[in-house]
């Protein structure tokens, strides 16, 4: 589905320090310099950007598979795998979504994609799961530091105001003693637990060779430090203080969300405020992107490709 819509993969050592490099796919007017005419070549370079951030779980090839395509027809895309997560790496110490959001920022805005040099082109943010955490970090971090136009923020299932105890409590929904165990599983029976949580109709079968696949392909691999990262987003190395942002946001959630229930979406508007509007995807859990990708997709698009939003909250149908 990348490929088809466009997107070549690349990578980037980026300058956040201690050999950071971002594994990421992009479309390829992206990658090269625009052209300097005022052809139609010329007139393509300049379509919106929209930047794609994962969650903890399997790469964002797997989670962003139903939205390349469609978002393709407008948008040129980036698609970042984070750190720790795939092909990305760092040898340095921090374990937080600001430290991510920074590492995304010097990929967008330290030239590694020439297509973005110039400005002129505004960027979407758009995150779910943990990737919401580094979205809203990021759209701070490329305005404040970079002064990178910034055009919409989208959140997708992200409690980006949670707490202790509210990690508590989605271990104690999904059975297990803590949350890393859920975000962060260490074996297949874990794993189940996860897919079970994460879905609005779970599979009553799932084989075991399949999840041993998947376990070992997607979540083997730098369990510890992704574990690190769960504990980073509610210490003070990584806590987050949820303040409104200048841009327009839309908190897209399912309406069964077993991780983070769907009242957490009314309480992130409350934090965000006015500019902040809230779409509920029916019968579905915490990946909606993938349960019911066409009601997603259109909510996704009218949102991007309108020039202003209504403020409130809806049901999306």
């Amino acid at each position: 589905m990348f490929t088809s819509a466009g997107l070549r993969p690349a990578n980037a050592t980026v300058d956040a320090g201690d050999d950071t490099v971002i594994h990421f796919w992009a479309h390829p007017s992206l990658l090269q310099p625009p052209p300097s005419s005022s052809s139609a070549a010329a007139s393509d370079q300049r379509r919106p950007v929209v930047v794609l951030i994962h969650g903890f779980g399997p790469d964002p090839t797997w989670q962003w598979a139903p939205q390349v395509g469609p978002l393709s027809r407008h948008f040129d895309l980036v698609v970042p795998t984070l750190l720790f997560f795939g092909a990305s790496s760092t040898r340095a110490p921090a374990r937080s979504d600001a430290f991510q959001a920074a590492a995304l920022a010097a990929l967008l805005a330290g030239g590694h994609l020439p297509g973005l040099d110039g400005g002129g082109r505004a960027v979407h943010v758009v995150g779910t799961d943990y990737g919401g955490l580094v979205a809203y970090r990021l759209a701070e971090e490329l305005v404040e530091r970079h002064r990178q136009q910034v055009g919409k923020v989208v959140l997708c299932n992200c409690d980006a105001w949670r707490s202790a105890e509210d990690d508590a409590a989605v271990a104690a929904r999904a059975g297990v003693a803590e949350v890393t165990e859920l975000l962060a599983p260490a074996d297949t029976r874990a794993l189940r637990r996860r897919w079970a949580a994460c879905t609005y109709r779970p599979s009553k079968y799932v084989p075991e060779c399949f999840l041993r696949d998947l376990f070992k392909k997607h979540f083997a691999d730098k369990r510890e430090e992704k574990a690190a990262l769960v504990k980073g987003m509610t210490n003070g190395e990584g806590g987050l203080q949820l303040t409104p942002l200048p841009q327009e946001v839309l908190i897209i959630w399912g309406e069964f969300d077993q991780i983070f229930p769907v009242d957490k979406a009314y309480k992130m508007k409350e934090k965000l405020g006015e500019k902040a509007t809230v779409k509920v995807i029916p019968k579905t859990g915490h990946m909606p992107q993938l349960e019911e990708f066409k009601l997603f997709n259109r909510v996704f698009l009218d949102f991007l490709l309108q020039s202003s939003t209504s403020n409130g909250s809806t049901a999306a149908k």
